[in-house]
């Protein structure tokens, strides 16, 4: 059956992107046997003969092809839509929980910002250091290590409290997209 794909993606491009990943198998099995259905045949150049001999079929096939692609694309776009609705249900759920402690005035809601205050302080503090202190000699590596590790954690914090900016959002949703299921 492996043979007819080739075929078929001459055919529909777009059912290419299909073949590979979590459900490329099923897709190459899918593709394969519309093809043969089709075209009556499993020989690879019996198929291309009875294809290019008669246009209808062909056309036919272009449209089952197509069918199979598009459905490939629903099913990718739906689980895109259930991933997106499970974070949307998580930051609902902290931020429930953050106004739940707020509201009960316990002291946890406190948590968030003194760690934020504490990292960001902290931070601050090397950075001036570095900045305007002479270093022993040798400890440029440690010192390279404790910024950039400060300096991830700075970052998350401003993740947490602005939020993460648009065109991130926007390259996460490329990438998840390149890559079919």
């Amino acid at each position: 059956m492996l043979p007819l794909i080739p075929l078929a993606i001459s055919l529909a491009p777009e059912i290419g992107k299909w073949l590979f990943g979590d459900s490329g198998e099923k897709t190459a099995t899918a593709v394969a046997a519309v093809v043969q259905a089709v075209t009556g045949t499993s020989d690879e150049a019996a198929a291309s003969q009875i294809l290019s001999s008669n246009p209808s079929i062909a056309a036919d096939l272009r449209v089952k092809l197509a069918q199979i692609a598009a459905e490939r694309e629903k099913s990718h776009d739906d689980a895109a839509a259930s991933l997106l609705a499970a974070q949307l249900a998580d930051i609902a759920s902290a931020r429930a929980q953050t106004v739940g402690l707020a509201q009960s005035h316990s002291s946890v809601q406190w948590a968030a910002p003194a760690i934020s205050i504490t990292v960001l302080g902290t931070f601050g503090t090397v950075m001036f250091l570095a900045l305007t202190r002479a270093l022993p000699s040798g400890s440029e590596t440690l010192l390279n290590m404790l910024l950039g590790s400060l300096a991830a954690m700075a970052t998350s914090v401003v993740s947490y409290w602005v939020g993460s900016s648009a065109g991130s959002v926007q390259k996460t949703e490329m990438l998840y997209r390149s890559k079919p299921d």
